[in-house]
Formats: C-alpha cells, sequence, structure tokens
C-alpha cells in the first residue's frame, strides 16, 4: 500500500505545471492594428465644382494600400469630366448614382479621362478603379446642384426663303452666340437685354450653294452648346415648265422643275387634293384625270430650299 502510494506521489512530482500565457502588445500585433486601419482609412479630399462641393472616401480591398490612384473632377454644362491618374494598370473603370445601375468601362491604362452625365438633381456618384494588382478603390461623391444652371442653351438653324435664321435659347438667361460660315470668320452677336432668353439672327447675302454653318450659343452661366448645319442657298423659285392636256388618256400633263431640286408639289384638281413628297429630284412630270366640262386646278411646287411657286387656271375640257 505504501510502495504505491509512493510511486504515485513520484509521478505527482515529476508532472509540470501548465505554463500561464501573458498577454502582448508586442510589435506583431501592434503592425496587424496598423495594417487593419490602414485598410479602413478614409481620405477626404475636397473640390469645387461650379456652386458645389463633393468629398471622396477611399476603400482598398487588400493588404496593399500604397499608391493609390488618383482622382480629379471638373464640370462642364451637364457633363462631370473625371481624370484619373494611377501607378497600376487600371482595368476598370466603374460607377454608378445611387439607387442606379452600375456601368462598367474596361481601361487598360494608368491615366485616362471619363465623362458622366451629371443627373437633375442633388445625388451621390460612386467610382470603383480595378487595377492590375486585384485592388478594387473605391471613391464616392456627393453632388450638390441646388441653385446650379448646368443645362446647356438650345440652337436651331432654319432655312427661310431668302436668309437663314439661327436662334440660340436658353431657360435661363442667354449670354450671346458666336457663328460662322464655311471657312470665314466668327461673329459674336450679344443679347439685347439683361435676362433675355433668346438671341435670334438672319444671315443675308449669302453666295448661292452649299454651305456649312456653325453656331456655338452661351449663357449666362456658361454652358455651352456648339452645332453645325449644312445648307444649300438659293433665291431662284421652282417653276412650273408645262400645264397641258393629253387629248388621248384623258389627263392633265404637270411638268415641274427646279436648279436645285424638287420637294414637294401640291395640286387641287376640282376640289380634290394631291400631293408628291420628297420628290428630291431637279425635274417632275405626273398627269390627273380630268372631267367632262370645266375644269379647276392649283399648283404649289417646293424646292429643297423652302421656295415655294404658285398657280391656278380654269379651262373646259371635252373628252
Amino acid at each position: 500500500m505504501n510502495q504505491i502510494l509512493m510511486i504515485e506521489n513520484k509521478k505527482k512530482k515529476k508532472e509540470k505545471k501548465p505554463k500561464m500565457h501573458r498577454t502582448s502588445t508586442g510589435p506583431i500585433e501592434i503592425k496587424n492594428i496598423i495594417r487593419f486601419f490602414a485598410i479602413v482609412i478614409i481620405i477626404f479630399g475636397l473640390t469645387i465644382i461650379g456652386h458645389s462641393s463633393y468629398a471622396i472616401y477611399r476603400e482598398s480591398k487588400g493588404n496593399n494600400t500604397e499608391d493609390l490612384a488618383e482622382i480629379s473632377m471638373s464640370r462642364i454644362n451637364d457633363t462631370l469630366i473625371v481624370n484619373v491618374s494611377s501607378v497600376y494598370t487600371i482595368d476598370y473603370f466603374k460607377y454608378y448614382w445611387q439607387d442606379s445601375e452600375i456601368t462598367s468601362i474596361p481601361e487598360e491604362n494608368t491615366e485616362f479621362q471619363e465623362e458622366i452625365v451629371l443627373p437633375s438633381e442633388n445625388n451621390v456618384l460612386t467610382i470603383i478603379l480595378e487595377d492590375e494588382t486585384g485592388r478594387a478603390v473605391t471613391y464616392t461623391k456627393e453632388v450638390i446642384l441646388d441653385g446650379i444652371d448646368i443645362a446647356k442653351p438650345a440652337i436651331d438653324i432654319s432655312k427661310q426663303e431668302t436668309s437663314i435664321r439661327i436662334t440660340a435659347t436658353d431657360e435661363t438667361a442667354i449670354e450671346y452666340m458666336i457663328y460662322k460660315i464655311d471657312n470665314g470668320q466668327e461673329v459674336r452677336i450679344d443679347k439685347n437685354n439683361e435676362g433675355d432668353t433668346t438671341i435670334e439672327y438672319a444671315l443675308t447675302g449669302i453666295e448661292r450653294g452649299e454651305h456649312t454653318i456653325y453656331v456655338t450659343a452661351v449663357d449666362s452661366s456658361g454652358n455651352t452648346e456648339t452645332t453645325e448645319s449644312n445648307v444649300i442657298v438659293s433665291s431662284d423659285r421652282p417653276t412650273l415648265k408645262n400645264l397641258r392636256v393629253d387629248q388621248e388618256t384623258g389627263k392633265i400633263i404637270i411638268e415641274a422643275a427646279d436648279t436645285d431640286g424638287l420637294k414637294s408639289i401640291e395640286v387641287n384638281l376640282n376640289g380634290r387634293k394631291y400631293t408628291i413628297n420628297d420628290i428630291n429630284k431637279t425635274e417632275a412630270t405626273f398627269g390627273l384625270d380630268l372631267i367632262n366640262g370645266t375644269n379647276t386646278i392649283s399648283i404649289k411646287i417646293t424646292n429643297v430650299n423652302g421656295l415655294t411657286a404658285e398657280g391656278s387656271t380654269e379651262f373646259n375640257y371635252a373628252g
């Protein structure tokens, strides 16, 4: 009995007490904490767009937070211009407005520019840059548009009978417009009164032939619109070359012509209307059935320049 007890005591003496683990705040754990906060750190940037401001938030997925891409933004009219510069190649440029779908654009570049159309009211824009390292860096921007005019002016170029009329219209206030004919000099037309929303101007004395009209309109907020239009200038009206009766067919034959081209011919024969549109030829001939007795006819011919020629007559026909 004693022997057994002695053996057990010896075994107990040989047993080692478990070591106590001490908490440590050594270099390894501090490094991990720093790395964690480096990954989720928020970097704010403030940039002015017109009268609005926005903040940028960055988040990197992964351990490498070095050399994050730089973004700068500016506004032109209703468009946000986004410039991206990166040490690493950006594979994809993605963006979306709040509650809208993501737009993804392949880039394969370290520097590039993208255009994003601004919304009609305050919103939040999110941009995601996916680079060659596998990182996805997210930027968010709150766009404040209250009290900011981002709408471009509207321009209309219309051909009149003997001139070309250009009109610039803005929903708030127009400032001026500039026009140029072909490769000629630019001419500026200013508004007449403070707060005018429309500027109209007639171009006259233009040489006959085809011309290109270039127009730029600027409103009081600096929004700009540019357009161009090809026009054919001619003071010649279309002509009714011949109006004759074909006794064999019982038809009246109408022959019309124009140097630049016919657009349409409208005929009223004995109260019945006939119209031919989109002729786009310099000459056109067609016939209409007559009735026995008195016939009345009126004709209106329009050319591609918008000039017209009209006439009417009355005659007897015996078939």
